[in-house]
């Protein structure tokens, strides 16, 4: 009677470990979910990566210099004005690091009048400068902070340039226009205000170096060789859609 009692007990002990030891397995193969602090990071991180089109406004202030190397005589022409364009470039995304290619075509209102005539009327000879429009092929690279992302810009800057020389005294003009082409540098931030659309503030240097404009003569007026050189610097702002 003892001995089939101590079977018994035996079996139970045994059987209540072995199921013990299945619930345990059980808890052991139950998923663990990341903590709540991991996630919400995971789901801050946007994405900055793919094509995206948008249009900018902004304020361009130029250095325009002209030289006449025959006399050493040289003034500064500055113009200055709105411009307004449109954008469209492709970006790529390792973590936080945002890297592409973008390009812009904008249109420009800068321009300024000198005069460069001796008192008492200054004004019989003049001297104007003006950029017309231009555009810019970059390469473009990041850092994405959440929703915000810093970036800082280089490439290819090209302008239409005009550049004028007024004899108001015999009423003759002469005009050089032409296409510039230098470098550009640039950085700015720009910010997720929506998933698919951001806002962006930037700066811009383009540097167009410099061009040897050519005698002309108009009627029986003589404009002499003359060096132009030009740089611009723009604050712009723009808004931008991503597909």
């Amino acid at each position: 009677m003892i001995a089939r009692f101590g079977l018994t007990l035996a079996a139970v002990v045994i059987g209540s470990a072995m199921g013990a030891g299945h619930v345990a397995a059980a808890d052991l193969r139950l998923p663990v979910s990341p903590p709540p602090q991991a996630q919400a990071a995971s789901a801050a991180l946007l994405s900055w990566a793919g094509p995206y089109f948008g249009v900018q406004a902004g304020y361009l202030s130029g250095r325009s210099e002209v030289s006449f190397p025959t006399t050493g005589e040289f003034h500064f022409v500055d113009p200055k004005g709105a411009t307004v364009g449109a954008t469209a470039g492709f970006a790529a995304q390792w973590g936080r690091i945002v890297a592409g290619i973008e390009g812009d075509v904008n249109f420009v209102d800068a321009r300024a009048t000198i005069d460069t005539g001796f008192a008492p009327t200054p004004a019989v000879t003049q001297l104007q400068s003006a950029v017309n429009w231009n555009s810019h092929l970059r390469g473009r690279i990041g850092y994405a902070f959440d929703r915000t992302l810093l970036f800082a810009s280089g490439g290819v800057a090209i302008a239409g340039v005009e550049s004028k020389a007024f004899d108001n005294a015999s009423g003759t003009v002469a005009n050089w226009s032409d296409t510039r082409i230098g470098w550009s540098i640039g950085a700015g931030a720009e910010f997720r205000f929506a998933r698919p659309a951001s806002l962006r503030l930037e700066y811009l240097y383009d540097n167009y170096g410099s061009k040897t404009l050519g005698a002309q003569t108009v009627g029986a007026t003589a404009f002499g060789e003359r060096e132009s050189r030009l740089d611009t610097h723009t604050v712009r702002a723009g808004v931008y859609w991503r597909f």
